[in-house]
């Protein structure tokens, strides 16, 4: 069965070749995935099948690339199915949508002339403000045309991207316009329920070196929706790292402007990373001003790339006006073969406090890869409860 999918879409690979004279360095993978969670928050048992907080999906991913002549091709194919969970382990799907989903989230055509590099089509994207999110049991990708150029300014990398939409995390696997808040947040849906906004957001960027310090600048020009909060922003971003006695330092400053000129938002922080005892060390602090609207990944609202979120205390939180938040972990701590960490944030939004603790622990077994977390959280003035999460990979 593997050898007749993987066949299958070489097969369509090569049919998008349109008879080019070659075809070469072709690569095929494929991958499994399961993501089951639950919690007690309803006062059920975490692990009971009825629990509406317990849910669960598999994904099957097929993916394939090739060098068409000057081009390289890439594409991948995705199959969320419940495989026979509902109802039986789980309460509910992971995502929304029906039983089974197959779409394809990667097929882009990316070329290389002299030392500029264009990738266009669907694809992921690995920005502060606009990003691949792998925490779901998909990777939102992006609908998106961009430009990388390593030789018009020697030492530096610039970078040009011009975002039409995604599949945002949790939303859907039909695409969803990347300044929208996902669909069980209420938002982002014209009169049909679809995502079919004509928004964007456009990127330039520049990697470089000052002093011998690595410096990343970012910018976006970000338009919404007419509704939504705000209207039309922008946002730059700088960060940087360093070493000094051992200990990794790195920090950031945001700053974003409503196009109207209502309000003018900035976001710092700064994080550490070391090893004590043998053990790594990592401790990170953030603040938002009051200002601000968010520095959440624009395509979900959901994860950010502030260095101070956990699981359930993320971008929606962390990332938001008026947030304070400190972050610790540990890791490097093995019983037999499974690698344990812990980490602990605490989040203060003028006064409403959100905190969460997690032990993270991996392993492989089989040829399986398993990540498993037990999450405490608190948030606001709500109820402590426990949530347990479960990923299963296994690549073919």
């Amino acid at each position: 069965m593997k050898k007749i999918i993987k066949l299958s879409v070489a097969a369509a690979l090569a049919a998008t070749a349109m008879n080019a004279a070659v075809v070469d360095n072709v690569k095929l993978d494929g991958k499994a995935r399961l993501f089951y969670e639950t919690n007690n928050a309803n006062g059920t048992d975490m692990f009971d099948a009825n629990n509406a907080g317990t849910k669960g999906q598999v994904l099957l991913t097929v993916g394939a690339s090739a060098d068409v002549g000057p081009i390289k091709v890439n594409l991948r194919n995705q199959t969320l199915t419940t495989a026979g969970l509902e109802n039986a382990v789980v309460a509910a799907n992971q995502t929304a949508g029906t039983d089974n989903i197959n779409y394809t989230d990667i097929a882009n055509i990316q070329a290389t002339f002299g030392g500029t590099t264009v990738i266009a089509g669907k694809q992921e994207l690995n920005t502060p403000m606009c990003f691949t999110e792998g925490w779901n049991i998909h990777r939102n990708t992006f609908k998106a045309n961009v430009l990388v150029n390593k030789s018009l300014i020697s030492g530096t990398t610039l970078v040009f991207a011009d975002v039409k939409s995604t599949n945002a995390s949790g939303a859907s696997a039909t695409p969803v316009n990347v300044n929208t808040i996902l669909a069980e947040k209420g938002a982002g849906l014209d009169a049909n329920g679809d995502y079919n906004r004509n928004v964007g957001a456009t990127m330039v960027a520049a990697h470089t070196t000052i002093a011998g310090l690595p410096l990343n600048a970012y910018f976006y020009d970000i338009n919404s929706v007419a509704g939504t909060t705000p209207l039309a922003l922008s946002t730059t971003w700088l960060d940087t790292n360093f070493n000094v006695a051992g200990a990794k330092i790195a920090a950031i400053y945001a700053e974003q402007d409503l196009n109207d000129g209502s309000a003018e938002g900035t976001a710092a922080a700064v994080s550490v990373a070391t090893k004590v005892a043998g053990l790594n060390v990592f401790a990170a602090y953030s603040t938002v001003n009051d200002d601000a609207t968010s520095f959440a990944n624009v395509a979900t609202q959901k994860k950010t790339k502030l260095p101070t979120q956990a699981v359930y205390v993320d971008g929606a939180d962390v990332a938001q006006a008026g947030a304070d938040t400190w972050k610790v972990k540990l890791s490097g701590m093995s019983v037999g073969p499974v690698k344990l960490a812990i980490q602990h944030v605490v989040c203060d939004t003028n006064g409403a406090e959100d905190t969460e603790t997690d032990i993270i622990a991996t392993t492989k077994i089989g040829g399986v890869s398993y990540k498993a977390l037990l999450m405490q959280n608190e948030e606001g003035a709500g109820t402590q409860h426990e949530k347990f999460r479960l990923y299963a990979n296994y690549s073919f």
